[in-house]
């Protein structure tokens, strides 16, 4: 398939393309703009900003990349949040075909302090390529998050801190990824976030999006990135315990991306003693 084939010519630009992306449809709308964002997919998009999320929950999404048969992902996870302030989850992530493909499994927990969110995570990464075998290592990723202000949030993340090798052959190792971020919150109908993030060895990739509730249960999102130049829109509907969310990201050569989404939510939350999980989203 054409996905494989791609993912098989340069395996490591494929790995850090799916890695360096935000995972779930919320993600995908802000243009991956999400590393201040303290809901269920921060397991995902920065384990750091994980210890806001207080109410358990289970996540899936799937991701078409410009409908290519082979660049597709499926992400799966469960988290739960903890009395002594801290959230737990394990994640699974699968990019890939039959030709080449990354399979990830990672065990995540963050905590937070005041103001302050700090989380970890470890990666069981295994990759395929057909004809060369399969190889399987770890790899860890650090993320922190802070609110500055009422208004105010920043937040940073890396993953694969530990540069993990594949292979001897031209140091071959998985890809490590940086990103930093703030999100402007004037109040909780609007989200206006900004990040730069970085995979070592390639252009720097800087990002915005916004997210507007235009009803209390009806989210509409935008963002831009460059590196290459791309948009996206989605939209986000909340229903009773579950969390439904859509995003169409754009290409400026290739066909559009479609993304999806859902979360289940356990409404019997644990609320943080100074603010809710909305607050922190």
């Amino acid at each position: 398939m054409l996905g494989g084939a791609i993912g098989a010519l340069l395996p490591s630009q494929a790995m850090a393309q799916a890695r360096l992306l935000g995972t779930g449809a919320r993600a995908t709308g802000l243009s991956n703009s999400t590393v201040t964002v303290g809901d269920a997919w921060a397991i995902f998009n920065n384990v750091g900003a994980l210890a806001w999320q207080r109410e358990a929950a289970l996540l899936f999404a799937y991701e078409n990349r410009f409908t290519i048969t082979g660049l597709h992902s499926v992400q799966s996870a469960v988290v739960q949040p903890f009395q002594w302030g801290g959230t737990g989850g394990i994640s699974l992530f699968r990019f890939g075909d039959a030709l080449f493909n990354e399979t990830v499994a990672g065990l995540a927990l963050g905590h937070h302090i005041g103001n302050y969110a700090v989380g970890v995570r470890v990666n069981y990464v295994q990759l395929s390529l057909q004809g060369l075998g399969t190889r399987s290592r770890l790899a860890l990723e650090f993320g922190g998050s802070a609110q500055l202000t009422s208004k105010l949030w920043l937040g940073a993340h890396i993953y694969n801190f530990n540069q993990a090798k594949i292979a001897d052959f031209q140091d071959e190792r998985i890809p490590t990824l940086m990103k930093a971020g703030l999100s402007y919150r004037p109040d909780k109908r609007l989200m206006i976030n900004a990040e730069i993030a970085q995979d070592l060895g390639f252009p720097t990739q800087i990002r915005a999006g916004a997210e507007y509730h235009l009803l209390e249960k009806l989210a509409l999102r935008t963002g831009i990135s460059n590196q290459p130049y791309t948009q996206s829109f989605g939209v986000g509907w909340s229903l009773w315990a579950w969390q439904v969310d859509y995003a169409l990201s754009t290409h400026p050569q290739l066909l559009p991306s479609h993304h999806i989404s859902l979360v289940y939510r356990f409404r019997k939350g644990i609320k943080n003693k100074k603010r809710t999980k909305t607050d922190a989203e």
